[in-house]
């Protein structure tokens, strides 16, 4: 799926929380398919925004609506797997609207550098890819920043809208944006603490609801781009 409607929120957990919280959620979710293997799968992201971060330091300030550019690449590092997700996504009345397109690396690096748009079948995709290239250009986009982290994420068996995700050793870098480099000097969660997102089309289920009650587990605000930008702001305002 390349179009994504739906609520998300965010929670930061203990180790302790997230290991309950896994086994609360055994008989009701189960692993999604990057996970059967090894149980958890690598994410790099290369945010895009202006010379002067306008989109982020927007974001921030937590406007109604807001909106993010980035590339993002699942898989091991130099695993040879030529597939990039291009995405937008969008944030409106508490409601995150996400489309993408996927591209090899040739395809990515014309559209970004050229304007080349990649001729495909579906017409929902020609419409996305438009779309990204209208956002492109009317900020004049540049790569920003580098974010990765490790994530575990699970589905719901009996409605798979609904899904879970816990990451963790999330790092970032605002130099060699690369994709194959793997060292980042910045960590935005300290050690010991995971991220969850809950996604869902609709209200959560009743046990889930219990689940997080029972564990003290509270909604919280938190964006790995948003915390990177706070970390370069607080390092600036010391010079």
């Amino acid at each position: 799926m390349n179009t994504f409607k739906r609520y998300e929120k965010k929670y930061i957990l203990t180790k302790e929380q997230k290991e309950a919280l896994e086994e609360r959620i055994q008989s009701h979710m189960e692993l999604d398919s990057f996970c059967k293997k090894n149980k958890n799968y690598l994410i790099r992201n290369i945010y895009y925004d202006t010379d002067n971060n306008e989109l982020i330091h927007m974001s921030t300030n937590k406007p109604i609506f807001k909106e993010k550019l980035r590339v993002r690449k699942y898989g091991t590092y130099n695993d040879g797997k030529d597939e990039y997700f291009l995405e937008i996504k969008r944030k409106s009345e508490k409601i995150v609207y996400k489309r993408r397109v996927i591209l090899t690396k040739e395809e990515l690096d014309n559209f970004i550098n050229n304007g080349i748009i990649p001729k495909r079948d579906s017409y929902l995709d020609n419409q996305v890819s438009k779309e990204l290239k209208y956002l492109l250009n009317i900020y004049s986009l540049k790569p920003k920043v580098f974010i990765t982290y490790v994530r575990v994420a699970y589905f719901d068996i009996n409605d798979s809208n609904f899904r879970l995700t816990f990451d963790d050793q999330i790092y970032a870098r605002r130099h060699d944006l690369d994709f194959d480099i793997e060292s980042c000097d910045i960590s935005l969660l300290p050690k010991g603490y995971f991220l969850m997102e809950v996604k869902a089309s609709q209200n959560y289920p009743l046990w889930f609801a219990r689940a997080l009650s029972d564990l003290k587990i509270y909604p919280t605000s938190f964006s790995k781009y948003g915390t990177e930008y706070k970390l370069l702001k607080l390092e600036e305002n010391k010079l």
